[in-house]
């Protein structure tokens, strides 16, 4: 290849508008040169977030900075170094970073304040590449340090994990399976339910299209909810926080079904269980665990290897196809975490 190839934003998405290829142009420039102290990456594959929704907005949002028009989408990838100025990265060194949405890019070892501190040099990959975006990447930290650092779910516990079809999810789903503990997964449709039985390997399921939730709680959960793990905020967690156990914990990682509604919606109805049950309710942003990532990478890649983590990746395939993966996240359907493969 000659010419790198980029997606740029050629316009803002609207209001309730799907990802399509015609909010993007593709753009083909030289091959860029790495200046002193940065390096080439050949990007092998892309991940993807609810969070890129918002950098298509065109304005400032609660917690992203949007994309310009005419430039690059934003995103990250891994790949392998092709030519380094940088004595810390070698050639042949693979690399999970914030790419963009292009075939190669130049990365700098120098990435400044730990909020945007995202370049990952991967000590022991593994093929597919596109693991380290997946089961054993981005998502797999969000779903590791969320569930065993704040949720801390003791063996014997009930873990109840929304959006459990998703890419966070299903990875949090097994780690609590892994642990020991009776995991309840939540998610939209018979087939994704059934997906999370047969294959995540979830003790039961709850359909939210079609179930009575609150009855569901009752039924799988006669003790209350010892860990909720939460994907998607709205009702699911009002509910979920109502049938908490004593001393429970509610894990808020993402948003996803509230995330882009203004005014932003009203706080929980039965936040007063937190009194009466001791429970807590935290949050946490991934990045803030980055400089663990190595440890927690070694540990999943050895559940991986015994089968207790299975793969959950929905590849997609080529740079073209990188706005319908994105979309995919939002239209519900398929299950696993989405990834483009070069």
């Amino acid at each position: 290849m000659t010419t790198n190839r980029q997606l740029c934003l050629s316009r803002n998405i609207r209001q309730g508008e799907a990802v399509t290829s015609e909010l993007f142009e593709m753009k083909e420039t030289p091959i860029p040169e790495p200046g002193e102290g940065e390096f080439l990456v050949k990007t092998s594959a892309l991940g993807f977030s609810p969070a890129q929704r918002a950098y298509l907005m065109g304005e400032e949002s609660r917690f992203h900075t949007p994309v310009e028009i005419g430039d690059i989408m934003r995103g990250r990838g891994v790949g392998e170094i092709l030519v380094s100025k940088n004595d810390e990265y070698k050639v042949g060194d693979i690399v999970a970073c914030s790419t963009g949405w292009q075939d190669y890019s130049v990365q700098s070892g120098d990435q400044g304040d730990l909020l945007v501190k995202t370049l990952q040099k991967v000590d022991n990959p593994q093929d597919p590449l596109y693991l380290h975006l997946g089961i054993l990447g981005s998502s797999a930290f969000s779903a590791y340090f969320g569930l065993l650092d704040i949720g801390k779910p003791q063996k014997g516990e009930t873990v109840v994990v929304s959006s459990a079809a998703g890419g966070v999810g299903s990875i949090v789903c097994q780690i609590a399976k892994i642990k020991g503990c009776k995991v309840v997964g939540i998610a939209g449709g018979k087939d994704k339910c059934k997906w999370l039985e047969d294959f995540v390997g979830v003790d039961e399921t709850i359909d939210y299209k079609n179930d009575d939730i609150e009855a569901k709680f009752n039924e799988y959960c006669p003790n209350g909810i010892d860990v909720y793990f939460d994907n998607v905020g709205g009702d699911i967690l009002d509910l979920a926080l109502k049938n908490i156990a004593l001393r429970g914990r509610a894990v808020i990682c993402g948003m996803i079904s509230t995330e882009y509604q203004e005014p932003p919606m009203p706080g929980p109805r039965y936040y007063y269980n937190v009194i009466y049950k001791r429970a807590r309710i935290e949050g946490f942003f991934v990045w803030d665990y980055f400089n663990q990532f190595p440890a927690a990478e070694k540990e999943l890649i050895d559940w991986y290897k015994s089968g207790q983590l299975k793969p959950t990746e929905d590849v997609f395939k080529g740079l073209e196809s990188a706005p319908d993966a994105l979309q995919a996240m939002f239209d519900g359907r398929s299950c696993g975490i989405k990834i483009v493969d070069f």
